[in-house]
């Protein structure tokens, strides 16, 4: 089984909406987040409690226990995180939604969550198409906000399929936990906060180092969905890959039906 770790950036605003997943062999959870704790002692070396790892917090460096570490010591840390999860057998996929892009009234966090559904059982179906390996997918969200939302979405979905169309190797429900209860929901905080930097402000630092983990196959990478208006000169991974491949667009236009990936 392959458990895919959710969390969003941009909810208080910008020009971006953010949906970011890990998805991880489930025989590889432990290591990962042994790995992640073990930075906490490296840089941390008093706190015995589990902290919590939020990108956003760790690079402003104004609360506890953040703000006891130097500007490089919290940079080196972002780093270090950064290194563990590219060095990890994971999976990414990132939903970005340009919000002008989006159809008024059509409801972000729920488009995103859709898109997410779909490339992370895409990924699934092509593991056994080309690999033999039948494996299912659990997905596995911070709480939040959008709890009751995705919940009553989740059930359509299990009926009648995203709008790409029906979805076969996911668990009916997904489970819904506190981020400061699991490190793999930190690292994919951390991989939100990378792709929201990338595309509101351009700082591609971090995003660069991720991009190779997105999944991708027959040259297109697909673990990337970009809803943009600029979809023609657009340069990230997932745009680009596209044109070159002269792929079919998957709803680029708000106020169309969509296309199948």
């Amino acid at each position: 089984m392959y458990l895919l770790y959710v969390d969003e950036s941009g909810q208080h605003g910008g020009r971006h909406f953010i949906l970011a997943g890990v998805a991880v062999f489930e025989r590889q959870t432990y290591w990962l987040a042994n790995t992640l704790d073990q930075i906490q002692l490296r840089f941390l070396p008093s706190m015995k409690e589990s902290i919590e790892y939020h990108a956003s917090i760790i690079r402003v460096g104004q609360e506890a226990p953040w703000n006891t570490l130097k500007v490089d010591e919290r940079r080196k840390l972002l780093d270090t995180v950064y290194d563990t999860i590219v060095e990890g057998q994971v999976v990414l996929f990132a939903t970005v939604i340009e919000r002008e892009w989006l159809k008024e009234g059509t409801d972000e966090y729920s488009f995103a969550f859709e898109s997410l559904v779909n490339r992370f059982d895409r990924f699934l179906r092509w593991k056994y198409k080309e690999e033999g390996e039948a494996q299912r997918g659990l997905i596995i969200i911070a709480e939040s906000q959008y709890h009751q939302r995705i919940e009553t979405l989740a059930a359509k979905i299990r009926q009648t399929g995203t709008r790409w169309g029906e979805t076969y190797n996911l668990c009916d429900i997904p489970l819904f936990t506190p981020a400061a209860n699991s490190r793999l929901l930190q690292a994919a905080d951390f991989c939100a906060n990378a792709i929201y930097g990338r595309f509101e402000s351009g700082y591609a630092r971090h995003f660069e180092r991720l991009a190779p983990k997105l999944f991708q196959a027959d040259g297109i990478v697909y673990g990337l969905g970009h809803y943009s208006k600029g979809y023609e000169q657009c340069m990230c991974p997932g745009c680009l890959t596209r044109r070159l491949a002269g792929a079919k667009l998957e709803f680029q236009s708000p106020q169309q039906p969509p296309l199948l990936l």
